[in-house]
């Protein structure tokens, strides 16, 4: 049975303990995670308000994330309500969005329905801060994007905060992480109200919460809105921030701008930001290299993950040109080596200090073919693979070409003076028969 089977696995009878959550069989779970699973790579926008700031309040900046600028600019609700009304992405363009993120390598999109801020996406009935009533732009943004992901093939998804500044049961002179609850009963129907919204208009495949830190927020109360949900749409995926994230994993646990160190025992998706900030930020020009982000996203997908790459669209709806690059550029390496991404699932090997292994699906200990992932030139031209042995091996460059190998003490040699290296990260085959086994590597003298 292969590595990540086994992972699935464990994550559905983890899944399928939680107390009081729906029951699923774990051939269930296993199945309507599928797609997920097989997608490895995602793209998170955080869009909102905030983006008509960029990061500013009257001509200063403000420390910290964008998105957060009500909260760390201290801006009264007073002041910051009516800049809705300037909230108009005209260049907002769904189709060039998608395929953007298609061409990316990207299998999925999450965007920000409604963020702490509680500024709503769509024209909700539950409320007048929307993009209905609050402002002037007249489109429904969340369908072109939910048509433009069904047009190129990806599943469409909605990010919803459970904390909301704007609503009368949080609302305060100056917003915080923890904003008080003087209506939970009330607020909780609000929520229920709209997140049938979103399903019922705009069918997502996937709900990615936040705000679960809310000191009034319980873990039954989670439980309770996945069950409700759940109800709504059997076949909805919902990460674990719907509950308390650090006790609640279905159906995916959710590292933020960090990556585990190894493989974990539950389904999980690592989000991470192009540059700083989550939201548009006009002085946030910490742009990540090519090769980091190709490289974070193959750390991440060897151990199991997926990575969420978040965009923070400008107030008019574009994109920043070093966004564009940099998704343009992490496009031509996945298209590039499409096998290694999509064709591969974790395998349980000793960690190499050059760069990450991987299995293709179908292989097993008797026979099969390892990707290894290159990230750091080798001085003398020989990449060494400690603590795995094989039966009989062959290594192959990326497109076919037989490279000289030879089975030492403490793994496998392979010289690679014969292959260009790809300066985001190098892929090599290996195919093997006869057994593969993983040993402590020896350490020459």
């Amino acid at each position: 049975m292969s590595q990540i089977k086994v992972i699935l696995m464990i994550a559905a009878l983890c899944a399928g303990s939680v107390s009081g959550a729906n029951p699923e069989s774990n051939k269930d779970f296993v199945k309507r995670m599928k797609w997920f699973t097989d997608a490895k790579f995602g793209l998170f926008i955080h869009y909102g308000v905030y983006a008509t700031l960029g990061g500013e309040w009257k001509g200063k900046p403000v420390p910290k994330y964008a998105e957060w600028i009500q909260c760390w600019g201290k801006i009264t609700p007073e002041e910051y309500i009516p800049m809705a009304a300037n909230f108009k992405p005209v260049n907002l363009d769904a189709d060039a969005w998608v395929r953007r993120a298609r061409d990316a390598g990207m299998k999925y999109m999450v965007i920000t329905s409604k963020h702490h801020e509680g500024f709503c996406l769509w024209d909700s009935a539950q409320t007048e801060y929307d993009l209905g009533e609050a402002t002037t732009f007249d489109r429904d943004i969340l369908a072109e994007l939910s048509a433009a992901c069904k047009k190129y093939g990806l599943k469409f998804g909605t990010y919803y905060s459970i904390i909301d500044w704007n609503h009368p049961s949080q609302r305060a002179e100056i917003s915080t992480s923890q904003p008080p609850m003087r209506d939970k009963a009330g607020y909780v129907k609000y929520m229920k109200a709209q997140l049938k919204e979103l399903i019922e208009r705009y069918d997502p495949a996937v709900m990615w919460f936040d705000g679960d830190w809310a000191k009034w927020w319980t873990m039954e109360d989670g439980i309770d809105l996945y069950n409700y949900l759940r109800d709504l749409n059997p076949d909805l995926i919902i990460n674990n921030r719907v509950a308390k994230r650090k006790e609640f994993k279905k159906d995916f646990g959710t590292p933020e701008q960090q990556t585990p160190g190894e493989a974990l025992d539950h389904l999980w998706e690592a989000c991470w930001t192009v540059n700083h900030s989550w939201g548009f930020k006009k002085s946030d020009t910490n742009w990540k290299k090519t090769d980091v982000l190709i490289q974070k996203q193959i750390d991440i997908n060897t151990k199991g993950g997926n990575l969420l790459l978040n965009v923070g669209p400008k107030a008019d709806g574009s994109w920043p040109d070093a966004t564009v690059k940099q998704f343009r550029e992490m496009g031509e390496w996945n298209q590039a080596h499409a096998d290694a991404v999509y064709n591969a699932e974790y395998v349980k090997a000793p960690v190499q200090s050059w760069g990450k292994l991987s299995q293709a699906k179908g292989s097993n200990d008797s026979e099969g073919e390892l990707f290894a992932y290159v990230f750091k030139q080798q001085e003398n031209g020989k990449l060494e693979i400690k603590g795995v042995s094989f039966g009989a091996v062959e290594a192959f460059s990326y497109g076919g070409k037989l490279l000289p190998s030879k089975v030492t003490k403490n793994g496998v040699e392979i010289d690679l003076s014969s292959i260009k290296i790809n300066p985001n990260a190098t892929v090599l085959r290996l195919k093997y028969k006869g057994g593969m086994k993983n040993a402590a590597p020896t350490v020459d003298p």
